[in-house]
């Protein structure tokens, strides 16, 4: 196990998987800003429904992909 105090950053990232968990935040704070902050049917099964259909329009749109620019 890598330690955050042996110095590399990116290192103790990649082994720590906290990558995956910023990119899952970032897909979630996306979704969220462009669909819905909430669902709005109680039923489970319906909130699955719904969810899918943002994340399906989304994809389809292709909105919340973010624009990546060279900074010069």
């Amino acid at each position: 196990m890598t330690s955050l105090k042996s110095g590399n950053l990116a290192e103790w990232k990649r082994a720590s998987g906290d990558h995956q968990r910023s990119l899952a935040e970032t897909a979630m704070s996306r979704y969220k800003q462009l669909v819905s902050p909430k669902l709005s049917l109680r039923n489970y099964n319906g909130q699955v429904g719904e969810t899918l259909a943002g994340v399906k329009v989304m994809n389809r749109v292709g909105l919340g992909m973010p624009v990546r620019q060279p900074v010069s």
